[in-house]
């Protein structure tokens, strides 16, 4: 049996790894701003640097028997039956209060590097920074990062939690984590809930992770074909 953690161990496992990322990425930005390179590859550097690596050790280290986390495909059939309601709410619901995000980032004065929209970070610039930019953001934000996200905090730290509610309570220490995105929190709180439900179903947590991954492509596609058209 997985025995839970306690509360300040659970908070420090969560905000430990953002704000490592975060600090990779406040370090690098500014300066590839004043080379007049893209900002957002500081992320990447974060992400593959930096976040997969150590979430994947704490994997190891907190993993609370040979079977966690459980990576075990569903049927197909189940498969499908989880994975269509869940993608269905992961990318439809975040719209009912993502309209709240320019708002907060007015609230939340940044400075003109901390920009992590691939569209705007690849705009204007020279072919070879362009491919850069998109290649690394399929790599760290569409596979490494979402995969290793819910290996660790779905697949381990979700089934620790001290809480009767750990869904929800995983999801907003999920916000949290994403501290180079504070106008983002309440749109990933609201993204990750339906993945920490489906992810505390037995082998749902390669549904949860397949959700993550399309939802972000997705993203990643509507952005750049909304570029192609302006």
């Amino acid at each position: 049996m997985t025995l839970p953690l306690s509360w300040p161990r659970v908070v420090a496992l969560h905000l430990g790894p953002g704000l490592a990322g975060l600090a990779v990425f406040v370090a690098v930005a500014p300066v590839l701003a004043a080379a007049d390179l893209p900002p957002v590859w500081a992320m990447y550097a974060a992400v593959l640097l930096v976040l997969a690596p150590l979430e994947l050790y704490l994997v190891r280290r907190l993993r609370g028997g040979r079977d966690e986390p459980d990576t075990r495909w569903p049927r197909p059939g189940r498969l499908l039956r989880l994975l269509a309601p869940t993608l269905a709410v992961a990318a439809l619901a975040p719209g009912l209060v993502q309209w709240l995000e320019p708002g907060l980032h007015d609230l939340v004065p940044l400075p003109s590097w901390w920009r992590l929209d691939p569209v705007v970070a690849g705009a204007g610039r020279p072919g070879w920074q362009t491919a850069v930019t998109v290649t690394g953001w399929l790599v760290c934000f569409v596979v490494v990062g979402p995969v290793v996200e819910e290996l660790y905090f779905r697949g381990v730290l979700l089934h620790r939690l001290p809480t009767t509610r750990p869904a929800v309570a995983g999801a907003v220490l999920f916000a949290l984590y994403h501290l180079w995105q504070p106008y983002a929190w309440l749109t990933v709180a609201v993204f990750a809930l339906p993945l920490a439900v489906v992810a505390r179903r037995p082998r749902g947590l390669v549904v949860a992770a397949s959700t993550h991954v399309l939802v972000n492509l997705v993203a990643f596609v509507v952005l750049a074909v909304g570029a192609v058209h302006r």
